[in-house]
């Protein structure tokens, strides 16, 4: 699979530093830890300019639940500060 693909493109070179499991090197992004640290480093990448992530979650539901109890009001309250 490494040779069809371009070694130019960051997400090879990323994933070259670290071995992680994740679809299309979803966990590249640093999206792991704890509920605080997780929201900080989703509020890291909106004082980037970005402003659109695409998450997967596995279950889907009971992780997208999980996601919005945790997540989502730590990410307002940082929005807060």
């Amino acid at each position: 699979m490494k040779e069809n693909t371009d070694p130019a493109v960051v997400m090879r070179k990323t994933m070259a530093k670290s071995e992680r499991v994740g679809t299309n090197g979803g966990t590249a992004a640093g999206l792991v830890g704890s509920y605080d640290q997780v929201a900080e480093r989703i509020g890291r990448f909106h004082e980037s300019g970005i402003e659109t992530l695409l998450l997967q979650f596995q279950p889907f539901e009971p992780e997208m639940r999980r996601f919005a109890e945790h997540i989502m009001p730590r990410l307002r309250e940082l929005r807060c500060r």
